[in-house]
């Protein structure tokens, strides 16, 4: 009687340990961020999707000519409706929020993101999609001057996408759940991760012109709050060394808008899938509502 019941506090310690090894439904602490993932084959393929461009914007309210980078990126996406999304960096550099400007756009994501890409640049710049700007003096690796985005913008824009990036935003209490559904119309053997972003539009606020004019109602659109996902990104089917056409890949985020939220009427979560390792290329963006 006495070795069955040791046996048993033997069975119970051993399942205790092992139960508190497994994680959290839903949590991947690689990434420090909750989602849940899922994904199976098809056999009817869909229709693959036009190919959407990234252009990340390096910006600032005490640039005085950030407003031309500001209004370029406007005349592009008018000129290329839907195929064009955006998002305004206010990193460190021209961009002291002091009074009288209402609000600190500067955040700890924005310096993380624009290191990530090279460092923080002369503004205005951008990156498109993440490809190398081929600039040596000085070596800027992926921010284009002005003066080059009308060029390199449509050259992506005749460039094609082996898969289609689908969002939908539910609402969760005062949190909200981001379902991202990604299905390869062609195979591919590249390393891929997601990214998440949460913009907002319409805040008005303090922005410096040239000759020092400074416009108290400027409206600051497609600004970056915050990252959900890593700056690098967030790896999916990365025991997969090829993700044949066909597969289908849904990963749901749990989003929390952050305190420096404005306005949420204006908020929208931009995602996209792009390349890791040696080349950052961005392959697929969307963006949605909340």
């Amino acid at each position: 009687m006495q070795k069955n019941i040791l046996l048993v506090l033997m069975i119970g310690l051993v399942w205790m340990a092992c139960t508190k090894e497994q994680l959290p439904s839903g949590l991947n602490l690689k990434d420090l961020i909750k989602t849940e993932d899922t994904t199976y084959l098809i056999s009817t393929i869909p229709t693959a999707q036009t190919r959407h461009i990234l252009m990340e914007e390096p910006t600032g309210v005490r640039c005085p000519n950030c407003p031309d980078g500001a209004e370029l990126m406007h005349d592009l996406k008018i000129a290329n409706p839907g195929r064009i999304l955006s998002v305004s960096v206010y990193s460190p550099f021209l961009n002291d929020s002091v009074p009288p400007a209402k609000y600190n756009f500067n955040t700890p994501d924005a310096e993380e993101l624009v290191n990530f890409l090279g460092g923080d640049p002369q503004k205005p710049t951008s990156s498109i999609n993440r490809i190398p700007t081929g600039y040596v003096t000085p070596p800027i690796p992926y921010f284009f001057s002005k003066a080059d985005w009308a060029t390199k913008v449509a050259s992506e824009l005749t460039k094609t996408t082996p898969l289609n990036l689908e969002l939908n935003v539910i609402p969760n209490g005062t949190d909200y759940y981001l379902k991202s559904k990604v299905t390869f119309t062609e195979s591919i053997s590249d390393s891929l991760v997601m990214s998440v972003y949460i913009i907002e539009d319409s805040i008005i606020d303090l922005q410096e012109f040239p000759s020092s004019v400074i416009d108290l109602n400027y409206v600051h659109n497609h600004v970056l709050r915050k990252m959900v996902t890593p700056v690098s990104g967030s790896n999916f089917l990365s025991t997969m060394p090829i993700k044949e056409k066909g597969r289908v890949f849904e990963r749901t985020f749990s989003i929390t808008l952050p305190s420096n939220i404005v306005n949420p009427a204006h908020v929208k979560l931009l995602c996209f899938v792009h390349k890791t390792g040696a080349s950052k290329e961005v392959i697929q963006v969307e963006e949605v509502d909340l």
